[in-house]
């Protein structure tokens, strides 16, 4: 009797460690970290982000080149650039394939704010662009403004509490980014399989990409949105519109 016992607890624990091992095995390379740089290195997808949204010009142009070159980016716009006036235009961003993410109502940095700021803040961000859409559109991904989660200590902890309070199984950044100074083939000689790159809105970051996407489709990459480069479907739109509670939160 008390040999059968024991094998039944043998085998219980090998079945959650077989189970443990699955359920780790599942977790898409990249999305090991709350907060994510890049995707798997093993592959030849490449995530291009775009940041802020100031000049909505230069999204819908970049929704264009999308269409030219069949590929798909992920925008990730303030919540104040989200006009009801530019509706058909983020419509036609997501008819296009591509991807919204939160980059936050505003762009003051999160460093000060304490949590139920931070919360209204993304909470916001969601109502805000459900109202544009005439639609609820389930936000994956959330940014911070200037990538930073810290706060006036130093720490993260606590931010990190906070997003992951409203939802967020993840923080996204970026491992590659077009940064003052640089030319195209600094950003390309950046660049690796399951890449994150970071672009803002604007006419000299267009001007990058109109000559980066097709220097990278010739070295065989895949532009992808980000839930594409972690094995997502796109989000799915519909239900009632999202409205910011607090009282959800507490």
């Amino acid at each position: 009797m008390r040999k059968a016992f024991c094998w039944l607890i043998i085998l219980l624990l090998l079945s959650g460690t077989a189970v443990s091992m699955a359920e780790s095995a599942a977790v898409a390379p990249g999305l090991e970290k709350f907060i994510v740089r890049n995707g798997d290195r093993e592959s030849k997808k490449v995530a291009i982000t775009m940041d802020d949204c100031n000049e909505r010009e230069w999204v819908w142009k970049t929704v264009e080149l999308c269409r030219q070159y069949g590929i798909t980016v992920t925008f990730f716009p303030n919540g104040y650039n989200l006009l009801e006036e530019e509706r058909d235009g983020w419509l036609d961003v997501l008819a296009a394939g591509c991807e919204i993410g939160s980059h936050g109502q505003s762009h003051l940095e999160i460093r000060d704010i304490g949590p139920w700021k931070l919360l209204f803040r993304m909470g916001h961000f969601q109502q805000k662009l459900d109202e544009v859409l005439g639609e609820h559109y389930p936000v994956r991904w959330f940014r911070p403004p200037f990538g930073r989660i810290t706060d006036s200590d130093g720490k993260s902890r606590a931010n990190e509490n906070t997003i992951r309070k409203y939802g967020y199984d993840h923080i996204l950044l970026w491992d590659v980014s077009f940064s003052p100074g640089f030319k195209t083939k600094d950003v390309l000689k950046d660049v690796k399989g399951g890449s994150i790159i970071l672009f803002h809105a604007r006419k000299r970051d267009y001007n990058c990409l109109e000559e980066l996407i097709p220097l990278l489709l010739e070295q065989d990459y895949e532009l992808v949105t980000v839930s594409r480069l972690f094995g997502f479907d796109p989000p799915q739109t519909g239900g009632e519109l999202y409205v910011y509670n607090q009282d959800d939160f507490r």
